[in-house]
């Protein structure tokens, strides 16, 4: 009798022990969820969404850091947003031709200038014509980025017709601008 006696107390402490691990799991799962959404909210509180449309029928969504001031570049068809920041940081979408990154760029060589800012529909003419892959084709999303000469950081992404990008970004904000970078949407 009594080794049936000890064998319920071992199987109520294993019990115990399952149900306390089973309660500290429930709750590092509840602290993991909290912690998800009290980083997301501080997320969207450092960001504000703002809406670009270079043509009536091309709408981009992309999420800025706060406290910028507006500035509008247009010229014929082209359109360029600047979101400029008290440190002379800034984020801009554009579809110019030219980015306002295009002198860092050239800092990375000409190889690298004449690939980002090439004249797609002349280079995919030659290489029809020539029936081969004579030159290097831009892909649809190309990312480059660097220091600038205030040692500031730089990014520029084209994507499709349309670049983002930011320049002279301190290095304690340079996380921020990049998680802004890649929140655009097209609507």
């Amino acid at each position: 009798m009594a080794q049936a006696h000890g064998c319920n107390s071992c199987k109520l402490t294993y019990i115990a022990k399952l149900v306390h691990t089973l309660n500290n799991i429930r709750l590092m799962k509840y602290l993991i969820g909290m912690f998800l959404i009290l980083s997301s909210c501080t997320m969207s509180k450092e960001l504000n969404t703002v809406k670009y449309s270079p043509k009536a029928h091309l709408k981009y969504l992309l999420d800025v850091p706060k406290g910028y001031e507006i500035k509008g570049y247009e010229v014929t068809v082209e359109k360029e947003r600047r979101y400029v920041y008290k440190d002379s940081s800034f984020v801009y979408i554009t579809n110019f031709r030219k980015t306002h990154n295009y002198e860092n760029i050239k800092s990375l060589g000409d190889s690298v200038l004449q690939l980002r800012f090439q004249n797609e529909e002349l280079t995919k003419q030659v290489n029809e014509l020539l029936e081969k892959k004579q030159v290097a084709v831009l892909p649809d999303t190309f990312e480059l980025s660097g220091v600038n000469s205030k040692l500031l950081f730089w990014k520029d992404v084209k994507i499709g017709r349309v670049s983002i990008g930011y320049d002279n970004v301190p290095k304690e904000k340079k996380e921020l601008f990049d998680k802004s970078l890649k929140t655009l949407k097209m609507k």
